[in-house]
């Protein structure tokens, strides 16, 4: 299927804006110290900069798939939070979204039954686990119409896309 929890997660890229700005600053800084124009500090320092942003990503600790989609249902494990709902006993899905973004995730896929529970998928695991497509296999007539709506949305606003017929 699209997903296993546990899953080491690809690492973020490098800022490459940020390299190539901090690599000219400390082309320029060193060309000047080269001249005799200022102290070898500044490019020193910069070039440290450039290094550290090239280096991050393999610095950072690599994280790990928090969502499951399989033949049964989807499972969303952070932490504490253990949430999972059975491709069988889905009633509703919705989109919700957030006027948070984009600094913060601001689409979520919430799926609930008819008891109430439910499972809530942030976008950017949506997308990592395939869950639209997963979703527009399984429940014919979810309304793709609305999926385009929901993400143009920048308010706080919920989008049903699909309910189970009475």
């Amino acid at each position: 299927m699209s997903s296993i929890l546990g899953t080491p997660l690809p690492r973020k890229p490098v800022a490459w804006l940020w390299f190539a700005v901090a690599a000219c600053i400390t082309i320029i800084l060193a060309r000047a110290a080269s001249l005799g124009n200022q102290s070898w500090w500044p490019p020193l320092i910069f070039l440290s900069i450039t290094v550290l942003i090239f280096v991050e990503p393999w610095l950072r600790k690599p994280t790990l798939e928090t969502i499951q989609v399989d033949e049964l249902g989807v499972l969303r494990v952070e932490g504490k939070i253990r949430e999972e709902v059975a491709w069988k006993d889905v009633t509703e899905i919705r989109i919700i979204t957030t006027s948070g973004g984009p600094v913060t995730e601001d689409v979520f896929f919430a799926l609930t039954t008819s008891d109430g529970k439910g499972c809530l998928v942030p976008h950017a695991a949506a997308v990592r686990t395939k869950l639209l497509e997963e979703l527009q296999k399984r429940f014919p007539g979810l309304s793709d119409k609305t999926v385009i709506e929901a993400m143009g949305c920048t308010s706080n606003n919920s989008f049903l896309l699909w309910k189970r017929a009475a």
